[in-house]
């Protein structure tokens, strides 16, 4: 009960900082000015949204989830990477060592307050999106239809990238690991496999192409031949390797813990 209260307190806290951090809303506002200059400038995507009445409801709402997802978590990633360093170097940490409430709980409370928060704005993004395909198209389908493709499709991606920029900070420079970050998403993500080696065509690829095609049969930028199966394989593997993330950092701040 003690490390329910404890992860509690932890995502209370967490969510509530860092939503009222004015650079959450800021950046990814600058981020879907870049989506709005990019979908006005693809013909493809622009085409789509002027004729949406005549395709299919469930290509549309594919479509809109995988351009958020392949696109609005580099600025997640990158605003996440610095909040554990913070509360390092404020000496927060230091003081929550004192206590005895279970650092594994806390810091998966962090985890999770401070990944939800970042990804809000994302998630409001994605509802105006979706309302708009639902005023043009008038089809009640939009909204079931929403929830199980953000489900499928984004909360693996939001998992594991929260948690990778939750950990690598902890034994890396912050600033290295944003640009880092950045590099390998387009390198993981959205380089179409041709001569350089890439993990963008594999089930380690969290912008969802897998459990896009393979559960809905939908692909966005480059051809993912995926059955439903291996789309729950993916899915599956993202989450875990979320999870051991977080258990690998637990422990890695454990022992720190104990050496000094």
């Amino acid at each position: 009960m003690m490390n329910l209260s404890v992860f509690a307190g932890a995502f209370n806290y967490e969510f509530r900082m860092q939503v009222r951090r004015p650079i959450i809303w800021i950046v990814q506002f600058l981020t879907t000015l870049l989506v709005a200059g990019f979908i006005s400038r693809s013909a493809g995507i622009l085409d789509m949204l002027i004729h949406l009445q005549s395709v299919a409801i469930l290509e549309s709402v594919v479509y809109w989830t995988n351009f958020m997802n392949y696109v609005l978590p580099i600025a997640a990633g990158i605003l996440i990477a610095d909040r554990l360093p913070r509360d390092q170097r404020t000496k927060v940490q230091e003081l929550l060592t004192t206590t005895s409430a279970s650092l594994r709980a806390r810091l998966f409370g962090k985890y999770l307050g401070c990944t939800l928060a970042t990804w809000l704005p994302i998630c409001l993004l994605y509802c105006l999106g979706i309302c708009f395909i639902f005023v043009q198209t008038g089809n009640l389908m939009v909204l079931p239809l929403a929830l199980e493709t953000f489900a499928t499709i984004v909360l693996p991606c939001m998992f594991f990238v929260g948690a990778f920029s939750i950990a690598i900070p902890a034994i890396l420079w912050v600033p290295l690991y944003q640009f880092l970050f950045l590099g390998y998403w387009f390198w993981g993500n959205l380089y179409a496999p041709k001569s350089i080696p890439t993990i963008s065509a594999t089930l380690l690829t969290p912008a969802g192409g897998y459990m896009s095609q393979g559960f809905f049969g939908v692909t966005m930028f480059h051809a993912t031949h995926a059955t439903a199966f291996q789309g729950v394989e993916s899915f599956v593997l993202l989450l875990i390797l979320s999870m051991l993330i977080m258990l690998a950092l637990s422990s890695y701040l454990l022992w720190q813990q104990t050496r000094h």
